[in-house]
């Protein structure tokens, strides 16, 4: 039975994808054919990016990196101003102080635009601060963050600017070096359609400068990120050179006998995922996830549905969270589209009478639109509540056509 997943965890697999991970570990890690695999998926990442900077894979989903981005950065007691405008914020102020850092939390509702004159205004008035960390597209409230004029604000006061991108890499407009971001994570498995299980990080010379003169060694060897730089630089870059050209052994200094190590069909997955997105291009990617963004927007009003995003200008592309009206209950309206219709939808993060729409990657196509407005209404009229599949599909239609 095929389904249509338009949750906002693990998306639909590319079909490169796909076809890597399914061919067989001829050659382990420590042999060219991997180190010429990953060099080259490092190099399309940094065309996603958009950077220079350096970027790593590393085995772990995206939490996994922002804990090690926090605790190779940072040292403890330090302060890092972050921005809470849904549960992915809270998560990150979570981290913060469980790696022991001050987080000094800058919370807006659900659903509201960021107010950049607050966000300075809390920083000017504490010079402590070292941090400012905020999440591209929160996928709990499909709200926007202005990363532009964020990342304006961490130069003003000389802070380093951290993004969790996860949800948004691909999906929308990312420019990592033109908006000075230090530390910025990405997924594999959301808008790019690549295996759950792996987390990508663009790291700046400006967080490996304050690395270099922290007072206290980083307390961890797996999430610190000077181990992963070792990995790709010497165990994967200098060896391959070393494969090809001969001489001594590459030497460099660990922590450790052996430090960590990729999952090689994580890694050939991404590399598929990576391949099939410059095939579609880069832009007309980003593009196709606007005009399905929106059409899901106008299927949503169409039915006289309103949206947790408190305007067209804030609401994110790539994932849509939808009030349910008379307190529906969103795991029961979930049940009814997976078992009615075979749809999967994202649950309620923030409560239990919301759910997500996830137009992440494959995903974002008219294919996949049409028939979950349609599925939704049906699941709306199940639950007592009159709306017209017609009017919502039509809407969205017109969305994609124009």
């Amino acid at each position: 039975m095929s389904y249509i997943n338009m949750s906002c965890g693990q998306t639909l697999l590319s079909p490169t994808s796909l076809k890597r991970m399914g061919q067989q570990a001829e050659q382990p890690i420590y042999y060219p054919r991997y180190y010429e695999t990953e060099i080259a998926t490092v190099n399309m990442l940094k065309e996603i990016y958009k950077t220079k900077n350096t970027t790593l894979l590393v085995t772990g989903t995206g939490t996994y990196g922002i804990e090690m981005g926090m605790r190779s950065t940072f040292e403890k007691g330090e302060k890092v101003a972050l921005i809470d405008c849904g549960v992915f914020g809270a998560v990150a102020e979570s981290i913060l102080s469980i790696v022991g850092l001050e987080p000094v939390s800058i919370q807006f509702a659900h659903g509201a635009a960021i107010n950049l004159n607050r966000v300075r205004d809390v920083i000017k008035a504490d010079p402590q601060i070292k941090g400012l960390y905020a999440v591209h597209d929160e996928t709990t409230t499909g709200v926007m963050a202005p990363l532009a004029e964020l990342g304006e604000i961490a130069r003003e006061f000389d802070l380093i600017f951290i993004v969790d991108a996860i949800s948004s890499i691909s999906g929308v407009e990312l420019e990592t070096d033109k908006w000075g971001i230090d530390l910025c994570f990405g997924s594999a498995q959301k808008c790019l359609n690549g295996p759950q299980g792996l987390v990508t990080v663009a790291v700046s010379q400006r967080t490996f400068d304050k690395i270099a003169k922290r007072k206290t060694p980083i307390d961890t060897l797996s999430l610190d990120l000077m181990t992963w730089v070792r990995y790709h630089e010497v165990k994967v870059c200098k060896y391959l050179d070393w494969w090809k050209n001969g001489g001594s052994a590459p030497e460099f200094k660990s922590r450790a006998p052996h430090e960590v190590s990729p999952s090689a069909t994580l890694v050939w997955g991404l590399q598929g995922a990576l391949e099939d997105v410059m095939a579609e291009g880069l832009e007309k990617r980003i593009q196709r996830h606007a005009v399905a963004g929106r059409a899901v927007r106008r299927g949503i009003e169409a039915m006289d549905l309103s949206i947790v995003a408190e305007s067209e200008e804030i609401a994110s592309d790539v994932v849509t969270v939808v009030k349910l009206p008379n307190h529906i209950d969103e795991k029961a309206f979930r049940e009814y589209l997976l078992f009615h219709h075979q749809i999967a939808l994202g649950n309620g993060e923030i409560g239990n009478d919301n759910v997500r729409i996830g137009t992440m990657g494959i995903a974002a196509n008219m294919k996949y639109v049409l028939p979950v407005l349609a599925g939704m209404a049906d699941a709306l009229h199940h639950f007592g509540v009159n709306v017209s599949a017609a009017n919502a599909m039509d809407a969205a239609y017109r969305v994609f056509t124009e």
